[in-house]
């Protein structure tokens, strides 16, 4: 059985350092935004779990275990997906071109060359999650974040994302050990097709606050889009870092699950966690790992409609 424990952390204050270099407490769960249009953040308390699935659990993949205990030290998350109008400020400051060219979106097969955040197929307003966007992308935004506020953003490690979705469950999903269209915009039973249903109503993607938060306070951690990693691909928790930290040993890989992967190195691929609009339900799941890019692609080329972004900021 998966277990996760919290204790005092839940309700103690935490002294670190403002960005006037004054001692500044934090507690679990405030929320905070460093600048007009950064993400608003939530305070995760630090505190231990266990990482992956049990064997039994439906859906299950082998690359979601061995199970391992991992001790998360208290951080910050972004309470969304970062969103499209929020990716939009850091076009315009950066004057950053957007190329076209998305792997899958929701435009024909014979236009998808033409597809780009700001052409999807589909209508996106504002507070959606921004998609199309590469893992490099996703690092200069951070950097952008990290200059202009002078503090330590940077993408989740899968560690942190797994602890800050299951905030405190040991089930398959936060809510409960069933998936369940009034609490996660995600696909078809089958297959990989949108489907509206329920709450659900949306056959793509949804606005970042559609659905209800977990224990945490955060949005979305379960279906909508998923979320790029600061991980390295690993097939295996058997060597993964018990410290929260992000995996990032460059090997060449042995084993792995596409055998076109095999002889690669294992830094040429970035985790993504969460599931999409158009995943089932098993993809979904708290455990549920995935990584990008496709073969023929790479981290700076690689997009997809399903791929976004949240940030994390460090507190000490």
């Amino acid at each position: 059985m998966r277990t996760i424990f919290l204790g005092a952390a839940m309700v103690l204050l935490f002294g670190i350092v403002s960005q006037n270099g004054s001692a500044a407490p934090w507690k679990s769960g405030q929320t905070f935004r460093d600048c007009a249009d950064c993400s608003e953040m939530v305070v995760i308390p630090g505190g231990s779990f266990s990482m992956g699935s049990p064997v039994g659990e439906p859906g299950r993949y082998p690359e979601e275990g061995p199970q391992r205990h991992i001790d998360i030290r208290q951080f910050a998350i972004g309470k969304y997906d970062v969103t499209r109008e929020e990716w939009t400020a850091f076009v315009k400051a950066t004057k950053r071109e957007t190329p076209e060219g998305c792997d899958w979106s929701g435009l024909p097969d014979k236009d998808k060359s033409k597809a780009s955040w700001q052409n999807l197929g589909f209508p996106q307003a504002g507070n959606h999650p921004v998609v199309c966007v590469t893992w490099n992308d996703a690092q200069d935004y951070v950097g952008w974040l990290s200059k202009r506020t002078g503090l330590k953003y940077r993408l989740p490690t899968e560690a942190e994302w797994e602890y800050s979705a299951r905030a405190g469950s040991n089930t398959a999903f936060p809510w409960g050990t069933q998936a369940n269209h009034d609490a996660a915009n995600y696909g078809a039973e089958k297959g990989f097709e949108g489907v509206a249903s329920g709450r659900d109503k949306w056959v793509y993607t949804s606005p970042v606050d559609a659905f209800p938060s977990n224990a945490f306070g955060l949005y979305d951690m379960n279906g909508n889009v998923l979320q790029w990693m600061q991980d390295c691909f690993v097939s295996s928790y058997a060597a993964f870092p018990a410290d929260g930290s992000a995996y990032q040993t460059a090997m060449k890989l042995q084993a792995a699950p596409d055998p076109g992967m095999v002889g690669t190195d294992s830094c040429a691929y970035r985790m993504v966690r969460g599931g999409d609009w158009a995943d089932p339900p098993d993809m979904i799941r708290s455990a549920a790992r995935s990584w990008a890019p496709t073969l023929g692609s790479t981290l700076a080329t690689h997009r997809s409609a399903g791929v976004g972004f949240r940030v994390a900021r460090t507190l000490d």
